[in-house]
């Protein structure tokens, strides 16, 4: 069984390795995972990269949208992978 992980960071895939054996970010096109789902991990990513001050990282910002609805709309993304990837996957989810 495959363990990943979803946790957004600073722009990058959203999809991490959760395991000891390998370790890092994972190109979403390596996933068996339908392009809608895909296209909609990075717009969730994108909304994350729109919080960073660039100036002052330290002091970054949630003004495209609110941190709680971005927490929930993780949780239904989390939903769909753990759906389209099946069995051979254990996803969780950074927030939880």
């Amino acid at each position: 069984m495959k363990k990943i992980r979803l946790m957004p960071d600073y722009f990058c895939s959203p999809i991490w390795h959760n395991d000891e054996i390998e370790v890092g970010n994972i190109d979403l096109d390596e996933l068996p995972i339908s392009n809608q789902l895909k296209k909609e991990l990075l717009s969730w990513a994108d909304l994350f990269d729109k919080g960073l001050n660039m100036d002052d990282p330290s002091n970054s910002y949630w003004e495209e949208f609110d941190y709680e609805q971005f927490i929930s709309m993780g949780r239904s993304l989390l939903l769909k992978l753990r759906t389209e990837l099946g069995s051979e996957y254990q996803v969780d989810y950074y927030y939880d």
